[in-house]
């Protein structure tokens, strides 16, 4: 698992361009990485971009995240958007609903359009 950060300073946000076969481990290093630069920036918004990614996550591993994203210090108070490939909504939507039964504020989408416009509607 791969990936690298982008900025965009006039919408205040931080993409996360990930690329490869998503990990427990991986996505724990990147949620550490990611809040460090945002506390650094003052920002609450990411765009996790995960076109190029595979997400052989399994129930169990996906259940967990909220708790390990918690781990490393992330508020719920992040407003999150993912662009996913279309088809992966089911297995992403799944990801969605569990961090949102959890209090995190992350939404999927389909297009990076409709990403970006929920984030700039914060």
């Amino acid at each position: 698992m791969r990936w690298e950060f982008l900025y965009h300073p006039q919408q205040q946000y931080l993409e996360a361009k990930v690329s490869g076969e998503l990990t427990d481990e991986g996505l724990t290093r990147m949620a550490s990485e990611r809040w460090v630069i945002l506390q650094k920036l003052g920002w609450h918004k990411i765009l996790f971009n995960f076109m190029d990614a595979v997400n052989s996550l399994g129930i169990f591993e996906i259940y967990a995240r909220p708790e390990k994203t918690e781990g490393v210090g992330i508020p719920r108070v992040n407003h999150t958007a993912a662009w996913v490939p279309t088809g992966e909504l089911d297995k992403y939507g799944f990801m969605e609903t569990v961090y949102r039964n959890r209090g995190y504020d992350l939404r999927i989408f389909a297009t990076r359009e409709e990403a970006i416009r929920y984030l700039a509607a914060d």
